[in-house]
C-alpha cells in the first residue's frame, strides 16, 4: 500500500526536500517506533482515502491531509469550530453538502466527510489551475485568502509561488507538514523508519444500509461490539443509522455483513444516544506542536484537571503520539 501511494505522488519531490520539510520529518519521526504505530493505526483509513483519490485522479499526497489535520481522529467540536478527521469548518461542510445537527454531524461520518473533502480538493484544483501546493494552502486558509495573496504578489511584482506568498505561517507550515509526511513514507530509511505491514483485509470499505437500522443491530450483523463498530462509524452515536446511508466495515467482514444487512428485518428504532465504553475513558492523541493548554481548550476542560489526570505539570513536555486521558 505504501509503495502504491508513493508511486502516485504528483507534487512532492523527496529527492531534495527543503530544510523546513526535513525539519518536520525529524519532528514526526523523533520516535520512529511511535510514528510507525501511528501509521499502523491510521492505515485502514489511509487505504480507503488512497483508493478514493485514485478513483478521482487526485494526487496521492492527500492521504496525509487528514493525518496533518487530526491523525485521522474523528474530533468532535461545538460552535464554529472544525471537526472530524478532515477538520472541516461548519460553513465549508454545509457548502459541500454535509448535514450538521444535534444528533448527527456529517463531518464525523468518514464516508460522507471524505466525499466532501475530495469534492473540495477537486473544486480548488480547478480554481488554482491544479497547482496542488496552492490547493493545499487554500484548504487550510480558504480560497479567498490565497486568491488575495496571489493578487497582492502580482501587483507588487513578487513571486507567486506558494512558498513565497504572504500568508499565515500556520498555512505555510500546514503545506510543509504534508510534504514531510509524504517524504517520510517515500524515504523511510532516511529517518530510520520501518513502515508497518498492512493487511488489506482490514481496509475499510463502504456498505449501504437500505433501511433505518439500530447501531446495535448493525454491529451484531457484522459480528462486532457496538464500541468497535463506532470506531469505524463515529457519526452515528444517536443509536441508529438513516436508510440509504453508507457505513464503513473492514473488507474481512464485508461480504457476510453486506448480505446480512440487506436481508435483515430492521428492529424498532431506538433513538437513544450510544455511549460506548471508550467514551467513558476518553483519550486524546497529542499532535505535533500541541500544548496542554490547546488540548484542554479543544475539549472544553480545565487545564488543571487535564494535567492532574495525567500526572503532568505546566512544565511537562508533550510528544507527538502521546496519549492523554481526558477528565
Amino acid at each position: 500500500m505504501w509503495q502504491s501511494i508513493v508511486e502516485r505522488h504528483a507534487f512532492v519531490d523527496c529527492n531534495d526536500p527543503a530544510p523546513a520539510v526535513r525539519r518536520w520529518q525529524r519532528i514526526f519521526t523523533q520516535s520512529p517506533t511511535r510514528h510507525a504505530e501511528a501509521l499502523a493505526n491510521a492505515a485502514p483509513w489511509i487505504s480507503y482515502v488512497a483508493d478514493e483519490l485514485g478513483r478521482r485522479g487526485l494526487p496521492s499526497e492527500y492521504v496525509w491531509l487528514p493525518f496533518v489535520e487530526s491523525r485521522y481522529q474523528a474530533f468532535r467540536a461545538r460552535g464554529n469550530r472544525p471537526a472530524g478527521a478532515w477538520q472541516l469548518m461548519p460553513a465549508t461542510a454545509r457548502w459541500r453538502g454535509l448535514k450538521i445537527a444535534d444528533d448527527y454531524d456529517g463531518r464525523l461520518d468518514f464516508v460522507a466527510a471524505t466525499r466532501a473533502a475530495l469534492d473540495l480538493l477537486d473544486y480548488l484544483g480547478n480554481v488554482f489551475d491544479h497547482d496542488w501546493a496552492l490547493v493545499t494552502m487554500a484548504y487550510n486558509a480558504g480560497e479567498y485568502r490565497i486568491k488575495g495573496a496571489l493578487e497582492r504578489a502580482r501587483k507588487t511584482g513578487k513571486s507567486m509561488q506558494a512558498e513565497h506568498l504572504a500568508v499565515s505561517p500556520i498555512t505555510h507550515e500546514h503545506l510543509v507538514k504534508l510534504r514531510s509526511l509524504a517524504c517520510v513514507v517515500a524515504r523511510p530509511d532516511a529517518v530510520s523508519l520501518t513502515l508497518p505491514a498492512f493487511d488489506h483485509s482490514q481496509q475499510l470499505a463502504r456498505v449501504s444500509v437500505p433501511h433505518a437500522m439500530n447501531v446495535s443491530q448493525l454491529a451484531a450483523l457484522a459480528g462486532v461490539t457496538t464500541a468497535q463498530w463506532l470506531q469505524w462509524n463515529p457519526a452515528w452515536r444517536r443509536g441508529y443509522v438513516d436508510g440509504g446511508a453508507e457505513i464503513l466495515l473492514p473488507r474481512a467482514l464485508i461480504d457476510d455483513s453486506a448480505a446480512a444487512i440487506a436481508m435483515a428485518t430492521p428492529t424498532p428504532i431506538e433513538r437513544n444516544a450510544v455511549t460506548p465504553h471508550s467514551d467513558r475513558n476518553r483519550v486524546h492523541v497529542v499532535r505535533s506542536g500541541e500544548s496542554a493548554w490547546q488540548i484542554a481548550r479543544r475539549h472544553r476542560i480545565l487545564l488543571a484537571a487535564l494535567l492532574k489526570k495525567n500526572g503532568l505539570t505546566t512544565k511537562s513536555i508533550l510528544r507527538p503520539g502521546q496519549k492523554l486521558r481526558l477528565p
